[in-house]
């Protein structure tokens, strides 16, 4: 079972921050749950079912409770009892709106691990949250210092195997941390991965990367599970990328197919592509660069059932898309499944001159987009209207664009591999630096003008009553009607 929860940074800062106040503090976080129980939208509303994605679980965090402080019947540096009153209303709430109780609570200075007073306190409160009828509970222990804190977690199946007496529980995978950053807190490496992480073969492979990451950065990549969304000019130079980081999973999302102009711009893919599902070609490069990322490919549209599925669990999306129609899609996604969507982006325009001569004008852009952060409709980078079409089925678009009601398709677009390598250069090392801590975080979008050497960076707030500023849509995972997109999912 691969296992993960997800807080915003502003939702974590605070437990961690609670490190420098010398006791033991504690809160309730109801979370929304994405993989095994609630995990497909309103059929009537979004017109289809998202699959299961086998073996799967994600808690995303939606509201943190701090115990009151008149609930502490007992608090020192390394103790911590808590009446009912502390917890039970937090609980109750939280099951109440379909949500997964979660708790947390700290270790100041000491060690990211269960006590076994914890172990006890874990059994009576997984068995409260199964009367109250959760399908799940998790725990937390955040630990050592304020600068350096540590994350231990857990979850405990509360289905027809839970064992009242001596309920089991999974040691969950990572906690992730999505804001202007991006942080990975993984359990301590247990014996077969720390004989991995000593293998000769596999230090040699890596080294160059170890030496600038050192030896946790490696550990943290190669436990990171990632998608490309496109896997043309922009989407495959990504994912060639970033494969060879060693990521733990590669999703490659794109319906397309090669063709002629392709293998000009598109990374492993050669003239004999031609026909082919861009997944394919994509696909079969990747697995023959030998690193040992399995990539995942999947040949339809973002708005597919078969798609939101397959990313739903990523840690980081990448959208190296043309159009639109999918970031639109994946605008909303970030902030709902509290997970960074790094936006890469490349716009040519040429012009002739009167004396025959040319010029050309180059955007590049890549856009953190994540909890915290200006969305890309607050940044005006998306057309809604062009969106909406581009998210029609090809039948229905064709026919209302021949009546005037929506835009036909978009002429191609000038495009040179230098331009969307480079651009997607920038996007990885994005991701590498936020994630590693160690790349300056303030600003979160990045704008280069080739033409003129420019590079700029920029960070904008979101605007009063957009989605991404709203807490009720951050963390609400693939509760209906998902991403409030109605009309758009197939």
């Amino acid at each position: 079972m691969s296992t993960r929860i997800a807080f915003t940074e502003d939702q974590f800062t605070p437990l961690a921050s609670s490190l420098g106040a010398g006791d033991e503090t504690a809160a309730v976080v109801a979370t929304s749950l994405v993989g095994a129980v609630a995990t497909t939208v309103d059929t009537s509303v979004a017109g289809a079912e998202i699959p299961k994605v086998a073996g799967s679980i994600t808690l995303l965090a939606q509201t943190v409770t701090p115990v009151p402080e008149g609930a502490y019947v007992e608090r020192g540096p390394i103790s911590l009892s808590i009446s009912s009153s502390g917890w039970v209303p937090a609980f109750r709430a939280a099951v109440a709106h379909d949500q997964v109780p979660m708790f947390v609570h700290t270790h100041p200075r000491g060690l990211p691990e269960f006590s076994t007073y914890d172990d006890q306190v874990d059994v009576e409160l997984a068995n409260a949250a199964r009367e109250f009828g959760a399908p799940y509970y998790a725990a937390i222990v955040v630990a050592g210092s304020l600068d350096a804190p540590q994350v231990a977690a857990r979850l405990y199946d509360l289905g027809e195997t839970f064992d009242a007496q001596a309920p089991q529980f999974v040691v969950v995978d990572a906690v992730r941390v999505a804001g202007a950053g991006l942080r990975l807190y993984l359990p301590p490496a247990d014996a077969e991965e720390l004989g991995d992480l000593a293998n000769e073969e596999q230090m040699s492979v890596f080294d160059r990367q170890i030496r600038m990451l050192g030896p946790d950065g490696n550990r943290t990549l190669k436990h990171v599970r990632a998608a490309v969304i496109g896997g043309g000019g922009t989407g495959s130079a990504v994912s060639v990328q970033v494969a060879r980081l060693g990521l733990g999973e590669l999703v490659i999302v794109d319906d397309d197919v090669v063709t002629d102009p392709t293998p000009t711009r598109g990374h492993g893919i050669t003239t004999g592509d031609v026909g082919r599902l861009k997944v394919d070609a994509l696909g079969d490069h990747l697995d023959e660069i030998g690193l040992g990322t399995p990539v995942v490919r999947i040949d339809k549209p973002l708005n597919h059932p078969d798609a939101l599925a397959a990313i739903a669990h990523s840690d980081v999306v990448f959208s190296c898309v043309d159009g639109h129609g999918a970031r639109l899609i994946l605008n909303r996604w970030a902030y709902a499944h509290i997970a960074p969507v790094v936006d890469v982006a490349v716009l040519v325009a040429p012009t002739e001159r009167e004396d025959g001569g040319r010029e050309v004008q180059i955007e590049q852009r890549v856009t953190w987009v994540a909890p915290g952060t200006a969305c890309l409709l607050c940044r005006g980078r998306i057309d809604p209207g062009l969106a909406a079409a581009e998210n029609l089925d090809p039948e229905t678009r064709k026919a209302l664009a021949g009546e005037g009601y929506v835009q036909a398709a978009e002429t191609p677009q000038p495009a040179v591999v230098t331009l969307t390598t480079s651009v997607a250069a920038l996007g990885a090392t994005e991701f590498v630096l936020r994630l590693t801590g160690l790349g300056k975080t303030e600003a979160t979008e990045l704008l280069m003008r080739s033409h003129l050497s420019e590079l700029r960076r920029n960070a904008r707030p979101a605007r009063r009553g957009c989605f991404c500023a709203t807490a009720a849509f951050i963390g609400r995972g693939i509760r209906a009607p998902y991403l409030d997109l109605l009309g758009v999912l197939q």
